[in-house]
Formats: structure tokens, C-alpha cells, sequence
């Protein structure tokens, strides 16, 4: 299974600022997609648009043979563009995309490389004829929609980085360990934790020495501190 940024609540959480960022533009469709350009099945795409249309996209894996996808990867400024935007010429937008059954082929798509070799984009849609207005808004804002972009997937890599030093530093910890980490948080003594665990008094300290290197920190108050921003603390099993 696919695991590149799956984590539904986490995502929600990001569109959900996403949106709030948005909407003081008013309405506007968009679609923030992620995807990592060593691997390009690698692939997230949060929209306010429908679900099938992210659906359709990624099961056809259109982001192979979009014209917008590959335009972003060889630029790092915005572009407006609509159904004339091709690939050497030859594949244009509206036979990859399946925008037209919403009823609009036109879009300024913003853009961001990071330094874990993604591509990041948030493309705005509209219809050039219809919605004209939305193109000289976004045109107005472009400094703003990109700060948006920048935010939006700095919060996506802060939270998914934030969960993977979680699992680490859980992973680093022994059962003993964490045990012991366990017992301090709740206020035992060391006496009070080796009379728990039926261990010695210099045996406890020494496993708290370790947690506190293990989770870089100076003494077992700043452990305990750091292990419950991070969620570490959890009761040993019976």
C-alpha cells in the first residue's frame, strides 16, 4: 500500500487551512497536489472540487502526461494557462484532463520544489469567458496565493515529519525503558519505580540516563517534557 502523505486526518487538517487561506478570495475552485519526482505514482492531490475528480485523475495517473504537471516541474513561477497548453506540441490539456465536465479549462497554478525532491502546486480553476474577474483576482494576489502554497505545504511536511520522530523515538525506547519514562511522568521517585518494577534504585537511574540521551535532552524533567509534547508516554501493559 501506497503510504506518500496517506494519512487522512493529517490531510484534512492541511486542507482545512488551505481553505480557510482561500476563501478570503472568495469561491474559487482549487486543487494542492504533491508529488514526488523520483517516483511520480507518488502522488497527493486535496481539492475542493469533487472526489471523483481526484480519483480519476490518479487512477489514470494522468500527472504522467499533464501538460500542467510537467510545465510546473521545469519552472518555479506561477503560469496561467488553458485547453492550448501542450507537451512537445502534441498533448494538449483537454485530452489529458478531465476538467471540461467541469466546465472549466483554464487555471493559474502556482508552484514549489522542496528539498525532499517533491513538487508542490496549487492550480485556482476558472473559465476564461465566464469568469473572467477570477483570473484578474488571482493575477492581483499572486503573492499572497503563492504565500499559501508556501504555508500550506510547510504545515503538510512539519505535521507527517512530526509523526515520524514520534514513531522513531518510540521505536528507540525499550520496554524499560519506557516503562520507567512511564512512572517518572506520573511522579514516582526512582525508590517508588524500583519498587514497582522490582529493580534497584542505580538500575532505574540508568535507564532514565539512556532515555534521556536517547531523546537528546539534558535531564529526565526535560525527557518526561519532550516525551509528552511528542506522545511517547504510554501506560506499560499489564
Amino acid at each position: 500500500m501506497n503510504s506518500y502523505f496517506s494519512d487522512s486526518k493529517k490531510n484534512n487538517h492541511v486542507k482545512e487551512n488551505l481553505e480557510k487561506g482561500i476563501a478570503k478570495l472568495g469561491k474559487i475552485n482549487y486543487a494542492y497536489a504533491v508529488m514526488d519526482k523520483k517516483n511520480t505514482d507518488n502522488i497527493l492531490i486535496l481539492n475542493n472540487i469533487s472526489d471523483e475528480f481526484a480519483n480519476v485523475y490518479l487512477e489514470n495517473k494522468y500527472q504522467n502526461i499533464d501538460p500542467v504537471v510537467v510545465n510546473a516541474l521545469n519552472r518555479i513561477t506561477s503560469f496561467v494557462w488553458d485547453d492550448s497548453l501542450k507537451i512537445n506540441d502534441y498533448w494538449p490539456v483537454d485530452k489529458v484532463f478531465i476538467l471540461k465536465t467541469y466546465s472549466f479549462l483554464c487555471g493559474h497554478t502556482f508552484v514549489l520544489h522542496d528539498h525532499y525532491n517533491n513538487v508542490a502546486t496549487l492550480t485556482l480553476y476558472f473559465d476564461k469567458f465566464l469568469m473572467a474577474d477570477v483570473g484578474e483576482l488571482i493575477k492581483t494576489h499572486k503573492n499572497y496565493i503563492q504565500a499559501i502554497l508556501l504555508e500550506t505545504h510547510n504545515m503538510l511536511l512539519q505535521i507527517y515529519r512530526a509523526s515520524e520522530e514520534m514513531r522513531a523515538a518510540r521505536t528507540a525506547l525499550s520496554t524499560r525503558e519506557a516503562e520507567i519514562l512511564y512512572w517518572s511522568s506520573t511522579g514516582k521517585t526512582y525508590p517508588e519505580i524500583a519498587g514497582i518494577l522490582q529493580l534497584t534504585v542505580s538500575t532505574v537511574k540508568f535507564h532514565m540516563a539512556k532515555v534521556v540521551k536517547k531523546l537528546g535532552v539534558k535531564n529526565a524533567k526535560h525527557a518526561i517534557s519532550l516525551a509528552n509534547e511528542l506522545n511517547l508516554i504510554l501506560r506499560p501493559e499489564k
